[in-house]
């Protein structure tokens, strides 16, 4: 049965008091989870923000930011603290550690998947290490640490005592996830630090997107995505793939238009959004239309590119669905990603969508080393053959640790340890692809070819002839700055289109509107 537990103001029933760190994240729902969670629970919670994400142009913070988290530490006093971060800020983890542990001595736990794919790495630094899904484990430490006790034996948490990591066997994954209260987005206790200084509040109050997951897990294992970590470590422990009640999500969004005035757009960031059934989407479709009437987007698996469903979600109020093509060439996503083609039904959803007209975000993956010059000529053709108008979001492949793309390619000799995140920083520099990083003559000749297909106002024509032209393939310098200045004029189309719908804001600004870090779409 449906449950409301949307409750996070429990009263304090003990005095112990946890701080989460999110390192480089406002939006980072994870800690907003753990926090509603403990707070339910009875326990004082602060979450602190440390920097804020900028697209391939992170920075170390400065020794004032710094003495800011240590102060604000000192002055919060926590009995407990947890650090969450991906694997490209490990360095970042691991000196904010050393410096809070040489002023203040409470305990620090470490979580997130870097936590979880290297525990016995990370247990050099932190006490504990909490791995997978934290509402559990967390809790049972708290009740732990807050009674007296070490923590030791509770599943998913592992800690180093005498030398020796005691390790624990992974918990069931928890399957009814309406018994979960939605994140904490109050601004009690909550603190960003960025920029030298320190805000008080929820951070993403002035936003208008709001960010929304209504399942965990992925029905699917790419090697190059951490669902095939976690797939791993959860074996034999339950469904992996779960997910959330309609009137659960719905009840989320009622909340979320009170706490959050100016939202404008709702995003489904499932890694597979509406993988449910018809009777979810029927039922979902019918309460949002009631009762939220934003218009929203989604992630969505080619796969899952059906009529009826699109029609409903349409008629609902989607606006924009982002696809994953990924690779064109099937040798490389079967071999290479551990991925179903959905050339197909992507070339199918085109045609439908021209009655449809849903805004339509194709992902892609470039900077593959293992990527042929045959499968980087798959991806441009298919992409020319590909009904309009469309946008690219163009990822450069990052390789982090534990998954099963890094495993493949340390086997074959193809990357070093060095090549990993968490060791290496790459997604500090290329995430989201901006020209300005290094690549081969060859690289640079492709991707320009690509950025020219998904220009509406460029004639394919015109981009078919550029492409069968050999001087551009053994020079292409001229090819590269024609697009460099074609993805600046989309780019500021996009920024006025933002513009006039309300949606632009200084948060998307600082993270996507640096010139010279200029992503592609």
């Amino acid at each position: 049965m449906h449950q409301n537990n949307n409750n996070t103001t429990g009263i304090i029933k003990s005095g112990f008091h946890l701080a989460l760190i999110a390192l480089y994240g406002t939006e980072n729902d994870g800690v907003r989870y753990l926090a509603a969670h403990l707070k339910r629970a009875g326990y004082r919670v602060s979450t602190i923000f440390f920097k804020e994400w900028r697209n391939n142009a992170n920075e170390r913070p400065t020794d004032k930011e710094v003495n800011l988290l240590v102060n604000l530490l000192k002055k919060l006093n926590p009995d407990l603290i947890g650090l969450s971060f991906i694997s490209s800020f490990l360095c970042i983890a691991r000196d904010l550690t050393e410096k809070i542990k040489e002023e203040i001595e409470t305990p620090i736990l470490w979580g997130g998947i870097h936590a979880t794919t290297a525990p016995e790495e990370c247990l050099e630094h932190a006490d504990y290490v909490c791995l997978g899904e934290g509402e559990g484990p967390l809790l049972d430490l708290v009740t732990a640490l807050s009674e007296g006790e070490t923590g030791e034996n509770i599943e998913n948490i592992w800690l180093k005592k005498d030398g020796e990591i005691r390790k624990t066997p992974s918990r069931m994954l928890i399957q009814d996830l309406d018994t979960l209260p939605h994140p904490d987005h109050s601004s009690e206790e909550k603190y960003l630090i960025d920029s030298n200084k320190v805000i008080e509040g929820e951070p993403l109050l002035a936003g208008v997107e709001y960010r929304i997951y209504a399942s965990r897990g992925c029905p699917y294992a790419c090697s190059y995505c951490y669902n095939s970590i976690l797939r791993r470590i959860y074996k034999g422990k339950g469904k992996y793939f779960r997910f959330r009640s309609p009137e659960h999500v719905i009840e989320e969004l009622e909340s979320a238009k009170e706490i959050f005035p100016r939202i404008r757009r709702v995003k489904v960031d499932d890694d597979t959004a509406f993988a449910f059934g018809k009777e979810w989407v029927v039922k979902f479709c019918k309460l949002y239309k009631e009762k939220i009437g934003i218009p929203f987007e989604c992630l969505i698996h080619p796969h899952l590119l059906k009529e009826d469903v699109l029609h409903l979600l349409k008629d609902a109020g989607l606006i924009k669905v982002q696809v994953g093509i990924e690779s064109a060439s099937e040798s490389e996503m079967t071999e290479i990603f551990k991925r179903a083609p959905g050339n197909k039904q992507i070339m199918e959803f085109a045609e439908l969508n021209k009655e449809l007209k849903i805004e339509v975000v194709y992902d892609v993956i470039i900077d593959n080393p293992l990527a042929t010059e045959e499968d980087k000529k798959a991806l441009f053709d298919f992409l020319m053959e590909l009904p309009g108008p469309y946008r690219l979001y163009l990822y450069s492949l990052v390789i982090f640790p534990g998954t099963e793309l890094a495993k493949d390619m340390l086997e074959q000799g193809l990357i070093t340890e060095d090549d990993i995140e968490g060791k290496n920083t790459k997604a500090w520099r290329q995430f989201r692809v901006s020209l300005d990083y290094p690549r081969s003559k060859e690289d640079i000749y492709w991707l320009s070819l690509v950025l020219l297909v998904s220009k509406g106002f460029i004639p394919r024509f015109f981009v078919k002839w550029l492409s069968q032209n050999k001087y551009f393939k053994k020079n292409p310098g001229p090819l590269f700055f024609f697009s460099k200045v074609c993805n600046l004029f989309r780019m500021a189309q996009i920024g006025f289109e933002m513009l006039f719908n309300g949606e632009l804001t200084f948060f998307k600004l600082r993270q996507y509107g640096s010139l010279s870090k200029l992503i592609s779409q």
